[in-house]
């Protein structure tokens, strides 16, 4: 990769891990992995001005959003390159709108939907836990009508995440916390209501989460 865009790239990555407060290597993985993914799509591509080659924007979303989101950033033309924290990278020149599905499956059932759906152009770019992530080219369905000819400037935000969430789980460790604390100083546990209290608070929380989640992938399942 030429150096004005590998300098590029680098401040893009580092602006997103700063952003999200972690380490790098725990937000992309080991350096050389994560430099031979970037450049196997874009080594054709690199040039000596930092603005000809690909557009490469990085962002991250929590479960019940991901899926709206690849789905409007897709049709700004985004590409996503990897799952978890979404590398994606769009053609300065000529970009193209691309469709993203999110399949709750696993297994051989996995492989044989991968199969599948690759007879009708998707390609599974990425997997976590039961879910299975597709990517298709917009140009696979309506031809020339899928390119951008003005496409929206890069996103600004980087990490979206809906402010319940964290309530619910800041929630969820303040009553663990609280019960650890009070075990160790043997206040409260002759008060079974208390602790009972205390547990049922915590199980709630885990088990509306885990309802929040299975509701948001019914919904956004292709």
């Amino acid at each position: 990769m030429a150096p004005a865009r590998a300098e590029e790239l680098v401040g893009e990555l580092t602006a997103f891990a700063a952003e999200a407060g972690s380490p790098l290597e725990e937000e992309f993985g080991p350096a050389g992995e994560l430099a031979d993914q970037l450049t196997r799509r874009e080594g054709a591509d690199a040039v000596d001005g930092p603005g000809d080659g690909p557009d490469t924007w990085v962002w991250t979303a929590d479960a019940l959003q991901e899926v709206e989101l690849l789905a409007r950033f897709g049709g700004q033309g985004w590409e996503a390159e990897r799952l978890g924290r979404f590398v994606c990278r769009r053609d300065r020149q000529t970009p193209l709108r691309w469709s993203y599905r999110r399949e709750t499956t696993g297994g051989r059932h996995r492989e044989h939907l991968t199969a599948r759906l690759a007879t009708e152009g998707w390609e599974l770019f990425g997997t976590w836990g039961p879910f299975a992530y597709f990517k298709r080219p917009e140009a696979a369905v309506t031809g020339p009508a899928a390119q951008l000819s003005a496409p929206p400037a890069r996103p600004r935000r980087r990490v979206y995440s809906a402010p319940w969430i964290l309530v619910t789980l800041a929630a969820a460790v303040a009553v663990a916390v609280a019960t650890v604390l009070l075990a160790g100083s043997g206040a409260g546990l002759t008060d079974g209501a208390s602790l009972a209290g205390a547990l049922v608070g915590l199980t709630a929380g885990g088990l509306l989460g885990a309802w929040a989640r299975r509701t948001a992938a019914r919904r956004h399942t292709g």
